[in-house]
């Protein structure tokens, strides 16, 4: 945070003094200016905004071909409650909060996170894809879904309704911490989110992903809630990809991406406030959204390539284990009775298409004990874990398929 309340002209916002009687330890917050911010959109971000929906329209087209996506892929909400989870300092993975044991603050809090994207998604999909659909209420459902059990034996963090009073952001140093941001004090935050609404439900000054990328950085720099704003802000961009039916399903985790470039986003965001930094904010923004829809087709491919070759080994197998197959890509975690409420089966046949595919190295028991096993799917998980790095291209796994396709 700049020392005094002057930013660079022409910055969207400005720096306002706290309230002398304010339990703040800071002399000012931020006041962001309405929406829309006035923006020239170079060459650069013209281009930027051209590769990003190339990628996810090749995602979406992608997903369309799909039987069922959202079961058949519902491992990524999985993925992208993990990756925001992570962002804030939590060490959960997708297997943690498949397991019916574990029951950690964190781990509530990660399953609040799939609860509540996927509930917002089918309400979304229900009253139709579009803008006007969204709003402050959602928002404020949003927040309710995280917060109700998840860190409330902490100060209590008001679910599903605006703060009342100021909060701050830290940032740790090599000699201690300090303040890096306070957000605008709690009754015009309030009205900011009015605002907010309003442009999130008009049809934008700029394109959809453009818009996407201004308000997340509104929501996060009013920081409306007490705790959870990154979690809301990062569900709305979701959200907002469907509403704009940039997307169609909620298979995209742009967490991932964040969190492997924390600092330069919060550096970003900071920059737009007090520097007028829109470019440099929106070409990572743009960036993001490009390479993750590229990871989530590549992961997208690889699993159902992994899905093929399955139910091709098991073609001729007793029905439990073919229905055991489909099942372990929607939970690749699981115990004996969950799987056989999954396919329906009894607990005897379940068992037996455990052991078949147990003994075939698809599964593996990883808890050692004799009574209530808990087995995971390997390979599965495999892909839902690997590096980026070791992920091929989508222009790779194309390649692949046209190459075993083509004469």
């Amino acid at each position: 945070m700049k020392e005094g309340y002057l930013v660079d002209e022409p910055a969207p916002g400005k720096y306002l003094p706290a309230d002398s009687a304010a339990k703040l330890p800071a002399a000012k917050f931020y006041l962001p200016n309405d929406l829309p911010p006035e923006l020239d959109l170079s060459a650069d971000v013209v281009r930027a905004h051209g590769r990003a929906m190339h990628s996810l329209g090749r995602l979406d087209g992608f997903l369309s071909e799909i039987e069922d996506p959202d079961t058949a892929l519902g491992l990524f909400v999985f993925k992208e409650a993990e990756q925001s989870s992570q962002v804030e300092g939590t060490q959960v993975t997708v297997s943690d909060m498949l397991r019916k044991d574990a029951d950690s603050k964190d781990v509530r809090e990660a399953r609040n996170y799939v609860r509540a994207l996927q509930e917002a998604a089918d309400e979304l999909r229900e009253s139709g894809h579009s803008r006007e659909h969204l709003s402050n209420e959602d928002l404020k459902s949003l927040h309710e879904s995280l917060m109700e059990s998840g860190r409330t034996d902490d100060e209590d963090p008001r679910p599903g309704e605006y703060r009342d009073q100021y909060i701050w952001i830290e940032e740790d140093l090599d000699f201690g911490r300090q303040i890096r941001f306070v957000p605008p004090k709690p009754e015009i935050a309030t009205g900011k989110m009015e605002n907010f609404e309003e442009y999130m439900q008009s049809e934008g000054e700029y394109p959809d992903l453009i818009d996407i990328g201004v308000l997340h950085y509104q929501i996060e720099t009013i920081h409306p809630f007490l705790d959870g704003n990154g979690r809301v802000g990062r569900l709305l961009i979701v959200l907002m990809l469907l509403a704009a039916d940039i997307l169609m399903h909620p298979l995209f985790y742009l967490s991932s991406y964040i969190r492997r470039n924390r600092h330069e986003y919060t550096d970003l965001l900071l920059a737009v406030s007090e520097e007028n930094c829109w470019e440099d904010w929106l070409l990572f923004f743009l960036r993001g959204m490009r390479e993750q829809a590229d990871e989530a087709f590549s992961r997208a491919k690889l699993i159902l390539d992994l899905r093929d070759r399955y139910e091709q080994r098991y073609r001729d197998a007793r029905p439990s284990v073919r229905e055991l197959i489909d099942a372990i890509f929607e939970e690749p975690v699981f115990t004996v009775s969950r799987a056989a409420e999954l396919t329906d089966r009894s607990y005897p046949a379940t068992n037996s298409a455990i052991d078949r595919l147990e003994s075939d190295g698809i599964i593996r028991e990883t808890t050692g004990k004799e009574r209530y096993r808990e087995f995971q799917a390997e390979e599965v998980l495999n892909v839902l874990n690997k590096s980026v790095a070791e992920i091929p291209s989508p222009g790779e796994l194309i390649s692949e398929t046209n190459s075993e396709t083509g004469p």
